[in-house]
């Protein structure tokens, strides 16, 4: 009899693990002394100067940055990019931001100085008018 029950259990079990859907790779990566640690894309209906007339996305990425220049530097925000790569060969660069949408309402970034060899994660905003996007996350000292 507990051999049945045994069976039953192990079906079961490989009946679960067979529907459990997949982990997709993220379509955004780090590059340099970035590491992204997770994406999420946030539908807006913010309109701003310079991009068509529609909705935007907010690409909000949480990355871990690493010192490994020889001397500390305090990090900026608006020195974190997002390369795109579209068709034809192109990238489009969105620059970083921090504040100033409300998909971006409750993060809050350190703003002291990052010492050599030291890590420290932070959220960064990327605005733009495409709702699906792929490319790398950088520094730019």
């Amino acid at each position: 009899m507990w051999k049945r029950t045994l069976l039953v259990l192990v079906l079961a079990l490989a009946v679960g693990v067979c529907r459990a859907p997949a982990l997709a790779a993220s379509s955004i990566a780090g590059i340099g002394d970035v590491r992204v640690l997770g994406v999420r894309f946030v539908p807006s209906t913010d309109n701003g100067p310079g991009l068509s007339s529609g909705s935007l996305t907010y690409v909000i990425a949480r990355v871990e940055l690493t010192n490994d220049t020889p001397h500390d530097f305090t990090p900026d925000i608006s020195r974190f990019f997002l390369t795109a790569s579209l068709t034809a060969g192109r990238n489009q660069r969105y620059q970083g931001i921090d504040t100033g949408a409300t998909a971006l309402v409750g993060v809050s970034n350190a703003r002291r100085p990052l010492k050599q060899g030291d890590k420290r994660l932070y959220t960064v905003g990327f605005r733009t008018s495409d709702p699906v996007i792929a490319g790398t996350v950088s520094y730019e000292p």
